[in-house]
């Protein structure tokens, strides 16, 4: 790490806080170093009193994150122990009654980390002899198991004999049969519709965060994108994405640099950038993800190295006219449904139909959450909401290129703030 911070410079060393630098919630961004509750208490409190829920007990990075505003780098799926029957996991507990304490199960060798960040949860359990030697009180000890350690939290709060809503896609069923074991007057539902419901609207802390994201991402496409030059090639494009997101403070997720016309049918998924070279007249297309302070930023845009064809500034055109369009609709009470069917309707008025069946998505601790802007979602938006639009049209050239851009939207009281509005759309950028 001090490697890359030497690299980057004195300038991202200034902004990296604490939890950079002891990788406290997953080394994930470069933000304020504050840590504090992401969710609405009393919101959270209502929906587990509605689903006749006692416990959430969260094991996934985004819910953890959720719930606590920490995660443990170590603490990923698979990250295996140096016993080959115990894999790391850190979980949090939420009770429905706040006088029963949130908690946290941390692995032993998290004790520094978790210390050293302070989430605001303070009660924690640890398991485990940890993962050095030194911390052993025997040689070989007993692994421990985390399920262990839950069960034992659970019966000291009374919560035993109660419903504990736990991550059924998540947790794993092996981790599942032990916590049933430990609690067999427990019913155990599943946590995921709760957890859906509670981070489909974004509190204060949340959209300051993704507001962030959002205009970092937007610097990094200026960025690069000012610096894209015959030549270059999209695995040399996607190299520049990573080390600019690292220069504005954000952990580079992903990017799709596909390069047109290129001759890939899009149709079993986007390419794999290449070594091809860029060569003038051909345009480019950027779908970047971004990582700040544990919130995700996504958007998609489209430029041309040189004068490109009539039909595809054609068609650049009418994507930047439905994306106007469709964000029109973007305000309370509009039917997510309602904006697919916009953009189908406007696709079929264009002479093409839709790529993906989809014309959106929710963004937040992961790029594709609730609510998704397709024909079978029922959710009506709500203040609070982000979600992103992202429009197409399929240009059919030398091969078959998705026209596509993106933009992320926050749902406000009366319509919506584009958070990605600092991220020209222009096809052509020189």
């Amino acid at each position: 790490m001090g490697d890359i911070v030497k690299h980057l410079g004195s300038n991202v060393r200034s902004c990296l806080p604490r939890h950079i630098l002891w990788l406290g919630r997953g080394a994930e961004t470069c933000g304020t170093g504050d840590i504090v509750k992401l969710f609405d208490d009393e919101r959270a409190t209502a929906l587990m009193t509605s689903a006749r829920v006692d416990l959430v007990l969260a094991s996934s990075r985004p819910n953890v994150g959720y719930l606590s505003d920490y995660w443990y780098a170590g603490a990923d799926e698979f990250y295996m122990l140096w016993d080959l029957d115990v894999f790391h996991y850190t979980l949090a507990g939420l009770p429905r009654d706040p006088a029963r304490g949130a908690f946290l199960v941390l692995g032993s060798d998290e004790k520094t980390v978790a210390e050293r960040v302070d989430p605001w949860i303070k009660e924690r359990h640890y398991w485990g002899p940890g993962y050095y030697i030194r911390t052993w009180e025997r040689p070989d000890p007993d692994p421990g198991d985390p399920m262990d350690t839950v069960a034992a939290v659970l019966r000291e709060k009374g919560l035993d004999r109660g419903v504990i809503a736990v991550e059924l896609r998540y947790l794993g069923a092996r981790y599942l049969e032990r916590l049933r074991g430990h609690l067999p007057a427990a019913r155990f539902v599943d946590a995921e519709p709760l957890f859906t419901s509670l981070r489909i609207r974004k509190t204060p802390e949340e959209q300051r965060r993704l507001r962030e994201a959002a205009e970092r991402t937007a610097a990094v496409w200026h960025d690069v994108s000012g610096r894209v030059r015959e030549g270059q090639t999209e695995i040399q494009i996607q190299g520049m994405f990573a080390r600019s997101f690292a220069e504005h403070g954000m952990i580079f997720e992903r990017a799709y640099v596909v390069a047109g016309p290129s001759g890939h049918w899009l149709i079993n998924g986007t390419p794999l950038p290449t070594a091809t070279p860029l060569l003038p007249g051909r345009f480019l297309r950027c779908d970047i993800q971004g990582r700040y302070d544990g919130y995700l930023s996504n958007m998609s845009r489209v430029m041309s190295l040189g004068k490109c064809p009539p039909d595809m500034e054609r068609a650049h055109a009418y994507v930047c006219r439905m994306m106007d369009t469709m964000a029109d609709e973007l305000r309370p009470g509009t039917a997510v449904a309602r904006l697919r069917e916009l953009e189908v309707k406007l696709n079929r008025e264009f002479g093409g139909e839709p790529l993906v069946s989809y014309t959106g998505h929710g963004i937040g601790r992961i790029v594709h959450e609730a609510p998704y802007l397709y024909a079978r979602d029922t959710t009506v938006l709500e203040p609070g909401m982000a979600v992103t639009l992202e429009p197409g049209v399929v240009f059919k050239g030398d091969g078959e290129i998705n026209v596509c851009l993106e933009d992320e939207f926050l749902i406000t009281v009366d319509g919506a703030e584009c958070l990605t509005r600092n991220a020209r759309r222009d096809l052509y950028l020189s």
